[in-house]
């Protein structure tokens, strides 16, 4: 048991549900187990910001929730000022004295608790969950040539960071290669995220003949999950299929809107938001898992689906392809094609059903890699200073270059107004310092998330439409 303090810095945590907020609030669960004293800097989650004792799948954590705010963008994503922020993290970091700062980005939080960390002589460990280019052509709406500049601005910001950091980290093969493409000079270990295998042993094998599909993530527009809309309306109407989407995001409205446009709201149920329980029994009601995004990093969701025994059709883009083996453990299909991922659908549903066990095997072959007390194993080490031997991904396709979509994506815009509640179980205490005497306790604190304005939810339908007409075109 180590007896060593941590401190985790993100700007996103659970109860978020993102590939970033969930390797973290993993990361911190599993160093908490092992004896360390974990504590966890990230934004609040609601107008409740403070130093709280927090359960996090029934381990209780210390978490800085630091006063934030909604990001116009991403009514499920929040911000903290950076006005200031370098010394409220100095302050932490000199009360809290911990052996090594762990950031999950170079941006915001994570850039000045490196700073913080580096001033207070602490060992730095950064993870890069982020790839520059992909978020500055996803989060603004501007020219091409003001997004290049903004990208620059980013890795040149990423670069400071990191090369103060001890070791860097990304989340697989592709991801540390670009990082290294990016910024030149730095040596990026490829570390899986990591998912507790285990957890998802119990569940019952897929069933072919349910033909029931899950998408779970994010429902933003780098998720392309209208192309996955679009092949369900392409399938023959005798080949019918029940498709299960879990998550939310700016584009759930219009989303719900075009199912209904194409015919196949009967086939197609959104779920929302759900609960770490209500997910896993998603994930054993389904036959298949479809990822449809093209800018996964690594894809957590995809993890679990393969850790649950799921077949998988994802899109032959950015890391996916390490996670999904063509014929082993589900089919990739060509990014942005609603007619060739109709047709795996088809196929997979179609295939004998010996053929459909071996793809489940076979999920639940590759994702022994991907354990995460492996991951953990990774970063304790690294932790205290010791060096590791990272197996490289020699099955991954190489980087290549980042391609634009601008052509493709038009109006991101803001959601405000009326609020939607989620609840969760997590903060149970709020302390009257970094570890101190508690003051306040809590049955219960509900987190909010915005809805966007009517007039806004207008623009994003018609910016969904030309996407789908693009698609259409090039398919």
């Amino acid at each position: 048991m180590s007896s060593m303090t941590a401190l985790i810095a993100c700007d996103t945590f659970a109860p978020d549900h993102n590939g970033t907020a969930t390797f973290s609030k993993n990361l911190a669960v599993s160093l908490q187990k092992r004896g360390f004293e974990v504590h966890v800097i990230a934004p609040a989650t609601s107008k409740l910001y403070g130093t709280f004792r927090e359960k996090h799948d029934d381990v209780p954590i210390i978490v800085h929730r630091l006063k934030s705010y909604r990001l116009p963008f991403q009514p499920s994503q929040r911000f903290v000022s950076p006005f200031r922020l370098t010394g409220r993290l100095n302050g932490l970091l000199k009360a809290i004295r911990p052996d090594v700062v762990h950031i999950q980005s170079h941006i915001n939080i994570g850039h000045h608790a490196a700073i913080a960390a580096v001033k207070n002589d602490i060992r730095l460990i950064a993870t890069s969950h982020i790839d520059a280019h992909n978020l500055v052509e996803n989060a603004i709406l501007a020219p091409n040539f003001v997004k290049n500049f903004l990208t620059d601005l980013l890795l040149k910001d990423a670069a400071r960071v990191f090369r103060a950091a001890e070791a860097i980290a990304a989340p697989t093969k592709r991801a540390a290669q670009m990082l290294e493409s990016s910024v030149k000079g730095l040596r990026v270990l490829p570390i899986s995220a990591g998912v507790d295998i285990d957890l998802f042993n119990t569940l019952d094998e897929p069933i072919q003949s349910d033909r029931k599909l899950l998408y779970v993530g994010r429902l933003d527009r780098e998720k392309h999950v209208y192309v996955l809309l679009e092949a369900i309306s392409k399938l023959p109407k005798s080949f019918h299929v029940a498709l299960e989407i879990v998550g939310s995001g700016s584009q759930a409205n219009e989303l719900s809107k075009l199912a209904a446009e194409l015919g196949i709201q009967d086939s197609v149920h959104f779920s929302g938001e759900l609960s770490d329980a209500a997910l896993l029994g998603k994930l054993g009601e389904s036959s298949v898992f479809v990822m449809p995004s093209i800018q996964e990093l690594q894809s957590m969701a995809t993890l679990e689906a393969m850790a649950a025994g799921r077949p998988i059709l994802a899109a032959n883009a950015m890391a996916l392809p390490h996670l999904v083996h063509d014929g082993e453990n589900g089919f990739l299909f060509r990014p942005d094609s609603p007619t060739d991922l109709a047709l795996k659908i088809q196929h997979i549903f179609g295939i004998p059903e010996l053929d459909f066990i071996r793809l489940s095997q076979g999920s639940r072959v590759l994702i022994e890699s991907h354990d995460l007390e492996a991951t953990v194993d990774v970063y304790e080490r690294l932790y205290k200073g010791l060096p590791v031997d990272v197996t490289t991904l020699d099955n991954e396709p190489e980087y290549e270059a980042p391609i634009s979509t601008t052509k493709r994506f038009t109006n991101f815009v803001r959601r405000s107004s009326k609020t939607i509640e989620r609840s969760t179980n997590g903060v149970i205490e709020r302390l009257d310092d970094v570890r101190g005497s508690v003051v306040e306790t809590f049955s219960e604190v509900r987190f909010s998330i915005e809805r966007r304005s009517r007039k806004a939810s207008r623009k994003l339908s018609n910016s969904l439409r030309r996407i789908l007409k693009s698609i259409r075109r090039d398919d």
